[in-house]
């Protein structure tokens, strides 16, 4: 993650913290028309392993942290893998060689070249990403090399971000009269399997504690982005949901 986006990151948590207290959410999404009808219906997802970063500020540093970021990335996957089960879509791993034989080295050189070719467009996206919806954005057909694309309808791409606050930034934070929670920017992203076209995507950020449970501080958003993309049978859950607790969302 460049500078920019992580200044962007923070700026983004201290606002949201100032703004709405420390369990707030919020999610935006955009989506070809296909997707949000749900013509085809989406119901196979080859799931690419998460990729994020969490960094610890302090009053005048930022501090990267490997081991949890990559701990993080796992939560995260483990995280989408669950609730795409939740709403009947059928997630497969795309580290999986199934039956076509390939070899370890060959599956995660492929990863690694979607990975980077979607991170290579990634701040176009992030800059006008409602061109989602007109199909601007594709991957190319290299991720129909993965051994799960064949039988799954999209890739799915994770993203995160994360700042943990130190106790002296909380601390000046509560001198300003505010308060500064540790706080997660999250994209989820569906590429057509077969095409490599970008077809989705739903971005969300929470304040909470998402580090040491990743669904409690990031189940629910995950669950309004889903059904807000209308994916399997995310938006009939939802709407079940805030009719039982109408002050969810």
């Amino acid at each position: 993650m460049n500078a920019f986006r992580r200044i962007s990151l923070l700026l983004s948590l201290t606002l949201l913290a100032g703004a709405f207290g420390a369990k707030a959410s919020a999610e935006s999404f955009w989506a070809e028309h296909r997707v949000l009808s749900s013509k085809p219906p989406i119901r196979n997802a080859c799931v690419m392993p998460a990729e994020a970063e969490l960094d610890r500020f302090g009053v005048k540093s930022t501090e990267r942290l490997p081991k949890e970021s990559d701990d993080w990335a796992v939560a995260l996957t483990s995280l989408v893998n669950a609730h795409l089960k939740a709403v009947g879509v059928i997630p497969v791993s795309a580290t999986n060689p199934l039956s076509s034989g390939a070899s370890d080295s060959d599956i995660q050189q492929v990863i690694q070249q979607i990975q980077l070719k979607y991170d290579g467009m990634a701040r176009s996206v992030d800059k006008k990403p409602k061109e989602i919806s007109k199909g601007a954005y594709t991957l190319g057909d290299q991720v129909a090399m993965l051994p799960c694309a064949p039988n799954s309808d999209v890739i799915v791409i994770i993203r995160g971000a994360g700042s943990i606050p130190t106790v002296g930034r909380q601390a000046m934070a509560g001198l300003a009269g505010g308060i500064m929670e540790q706080g997660a920017l999250v994209t989820v992203t569906l590429v057509d399997a077969k095409s490599g076209e970008i077809l989705a995507m739903t971005r969300f950020r929470n304040v909470a504690d998402f580090v040491t449970n990743s669904e409690e501080g990031l189940g629910d958003p995950l669950d309004a982005g889903l059904a807000d993309l209308n994916i399997g049978k995310a938006r009939k859950l939802q709407a079940a949901r805030e009719f039982s607790n109408p002050n969810q969302r």
